[in-house]
């Protein structure tokens, strides 16, 4: 945390779990409806899993806007704007960042990701102005700013695996200080699946108990 901002402000990125629109890639296996329960219970994790004192979590929601999960979650709630990923980050930073500020966005697809790597990200935006959590699959789990709007989200190709190799190439080339968390995993594929299965009885407290439930309930 910067000393003249106190508040660590954590945006957590999220769609309502609408069957047939969230977790597409794993609906091949599980089903629209289970692949938006377990949408459900990574986005409760998520939320609860890395809420700190002294830090704001703020949920950026998208899709239906009346979903009752909305109201469970007990925390803020904003809008995300229309556009591409980078249009609604780059809005959500604007909206959320100012007075030097530290801000944080997470999605909703590492529930086992360690609450220590965020604490971290936090601390890293007292050194430089920009953090990042590299994931395996070629994009990142987290990206923290703070102050100014570096120029990161223009010509990258979202979703794919050239994310994490354009952000950082944009920071070299504009020579903006930035610093790399530890690689951390996505659950988005059927391999993703199985790797949580492997892993599941050897997960360290806090747990994501409501994912690994869904996950004893699916095929």
């Amino acid at each position: 945390m910067t000393a003249g901002n106190p508040m660590e402000r954590l945006m957590i990125f999220a769609k309502a779990p609408e069957p047939g629109r969230v977790k597409t890639r794993l609906a091949p296996a599980l089903g629209v409806e289970g692949a938006a329960h377990l949408h459900a219970a990574l986005l409760a994790d998520v939320v609860e899993r890395h809420q700190r004192p002294g830090r704001r979590v703020t949920v950026w929601r998208a899709g239906d806007l009346a979903h009752p999960i909305w109201a469970e979650l007990g925390v803020p709630l904003a809008t995300q704007p229309d556009g591409d990923l980078g249009d609604r980050q780059r809005a959500a930073f604007a909206a959320e960042g100012g007075d030097d500020a530290a801000v944080v966005v997470l999605g909703t697809d590492s529930p086992t990701l360690p609450p220590a790597l965020v604490d971290a990200a936090f601390a890293a935006l007292a050194r430089v102005p920009v953090v990042l959590g590299p994931a395996t699959d070629g994009g990142y789990y987290l990206l923290g700013l703070r102050g100014l709007l570096p120029p990161l989200f223009a010509g990258v190709a979202w979703g794919t695996d050239a994310v994490l190799p354009h952000l950082l190439e944009t920071l070299h080339a504009q020579q903006i200080p930035f610093e790399l968390l530890d690689f951390w995993y996505d659950i988005d594929r059927p391999a993703d699946l199985r790797l949580l299965r492997a892993l599941a009885p050897t997960l360290p407290h806090p747990r994501p108990w409501r994912t690994l439930a869904a996950l004893e309930r699916l095929p």
